[in-house]
């Protein structure tokens, strides 16, 4: 056994280094996967978030056609799942563009111009077949209209509701946060590479001694992480959310869902790695050497 002095620094250093560990996977992860995105687009595909949203689109121009009647087709026509999955992608793209500090307002817009010369065709040729007065109550209806369509058509294609959170100020908050989260990310390696340094230096008489104590900081941090991920994924603990809209449901779970495998998989690769320093220790660690 090493000497007692050396014992406990050993243990305290292994401790330290567990923790490390697991805050610098974490702020890699949010930093490189969970801000990125690539990472919505992923979930966007698979969660095929453009034909739930054009479902719910049908639905509701379906029913306004009831009260309004406009036909639902007017608004569809111009309005494709293309054109829906292209404004999935542009509003996540606009929002880490605010996020990332390349512009100073979130907005999310999308291109409506056939939208808007369908609305105004299907006006005017009502108002041509029933002799109506293109005045300037007309023109309002028709502005009104496209008004109403498009909002409506914003709103469902923010799928990951962007907009929502830019309003309540919460972007805002996460702007501020993600400048920091390079610092921080920064931090937790240059803390993780001197706590391995000060534990390989307490190992200097034994080196071999090195791989048991990395190993054993690898192995706990991995699982430290991956049971609490697992047991999520395995009791499907997302879906027991309350979200109206099927569209916001699919990304907002999706998402989380998502997250969790790259955590699961991040902790399954910091375990490995320990299970084989610990595998390589046992293998060609002195007999004689005790820890």
């Amino acid at each position: 056994m090493s000497k007692i002095r050396l014992y406990f620094p050993k243990v305290l250093l292994t401790f330290l280094v567990i923790f490390a560990l697991i805050g610098t996977g974490l702020t890699v992860l949010i930093r490189h996967s969970a801000l990125n995105t690539a990472t919505f687009r992923i979930v966007a595909e698979q969660q095929a978030l453009d034909e739930k949203a054009y479902t719910v689109l049908d639905n509701y121009f379906q029913s306004r056609s009831n009260s309004t009647g406009i036909p639902k087709e007017v608004y569809l026509e111009a309005i494709d799942k293309n054109d829906l999955r292209q404004g999935i992608l542009d509003s996540v793209s606009q929002a880490f563009d605010y996020l990332n500090g390349k512009s100073d307002i979130y907005e999310f817009h999308m291109n409506f111009t056939e939208l808007e010369q369908s609305v105004s065709d299907f006006f005017n040729q009502y108002a041509d077949e029933n002799n109506y007065q293109k005045d300037d109550v007309f023109q309002k209806k028709v502005d009104s209209a496209i008004a109403e369509a498009e909002s409506e058509i914003l709103f469902v294609a923010d799928t990951f509701k962007f907009s929502t959170m830019y309003e309540n100020g919460w972007l805002a908050k996460a702007k501020k946060a993600v400048a920091l989260l390079s610092r921080v990310t920064a931090g937790c390696c240059v803390i993780t590479v001197i706590l391995l340094i000060l534990l390989a230096l307490c190992c200097k008489s034994r080196m071999m001694e090195i791989l048991y104590w990395w190993g054993l900081a690898g192995l706990t941090a991995g699982l430290l992480i991956m049971v609490p991920s697992l047991y999520i994924l395995k009791t499907d603990y997302f879906s027991g959310f309350v979200v109206r809209e099927p569209q916001i449901f699919a990304a907002v779970t999706g998402y989380l869902q998502y997250m969790m495998h790259q955590i699961c998989m991040t902790a399954g690769v910091t375990a490995g790695i320990g299970i084989l320093f610990l595998v390589i220790f046992s293998i060609f660690g002195h007999k004689n050497d005790k820890l």
